[in-house]
């Protein structure tokens, strides 16, 4: 067999060295188009458009806070939106936000909060059950029932991701004391929804200690 002149193999050698870099530069550029293209995955569990886990510098387009205080090492900033709901965020020494919390101000049913269908005072404790498929959990050092002037408030959560996500429903004392007597009356089905808050896992334990949880609970997903 032949060898090829010389000139004939740093032509081929060229050549191939030219689609080569032609195939690098066309992946690279495929790539970079999709990474341009692609959608962004936003953060979940948001409350107002605000993460636990965000540096508080964005909470300045709330305006001026209508409430400020310390607790422990901790600033808690309060604001009464204009739909006369309620936002506190509590912001940690270290610059982040470790606590949101959005209250039902009693007219506007919008929660704020990025999880589709909760609407103030209309989703129930049932509705909470049957979407996540359990009761949830409670603290041993946050009571799970606590009563109010005007009724009852229950507080159940669920951890998705690293966040706590806390629900806080309320019932009258008229609902209450009817499903207590009745043998098939639910306060969950009576029970509406409140208040909802995110907490850093590590937070909430702080807080509130170790866990009490149903037996059927699990992690929830965020849809």
């Amino acid at each position: 067999m032949l060898t090829p002149p010389l000139p004939v193999l740093w032509e081929r050698e060229l050549g191939m060295n030219r689609i080569g870099l032609v195939c690098r530069a066309f992946i690279a550029l495929v790539v970079l188009s999709v990474a341009a293209g692609a959608p962004r995955v936003l953060q979940a569990q948001a409350i107002w458009n605000y993460h636990v886990g965000d540096t508080p510098t964005g909470l300045s387009k709330l305006g001026p806070v209508s409430g400020l205080e310390k607790y422990k090492n901790d600033d808690v900033f309060r604001w009464v939106l204009p739909n006369r709901n309620l936002l506190t965020a509590t912001v940690d020494p270290e610059g982040e936000i470790v606590y949101l919390e959005s209250d039902w101000g009693g007219k506007s049913d919008e929660t704020g909060c990025d999880l589709a269908g909760l609407k103030f005072g209309a989703t129930t404790l049932a509705d909470l059950h049957k979407r996540f498929g359990s009761n949830g959990f409670g603290y041993k050092r946050r009571p799970h029932v606590m009563t109010t002037k005007d009724g009852v408030q229950l507080m159940n959560s669920w951890e998705v991701g690293n966040v706590v996500v806390s629900f806080y429903t309320r019932i009258s004392a008229a609902d209450y004391a009817k499903a207590q007597a009745s043998a098939a009356g639910d306060a969950a089905d009576f029970a509406k929804l409140e208040g909802i808050s995110m907490a850093n896992t590590a937070y909430a334990k702080s807080e509130w200690g170790d866990r009490v949880s149903d037996p059927a609970y699990k992690k929830i997903a965020w849809k």
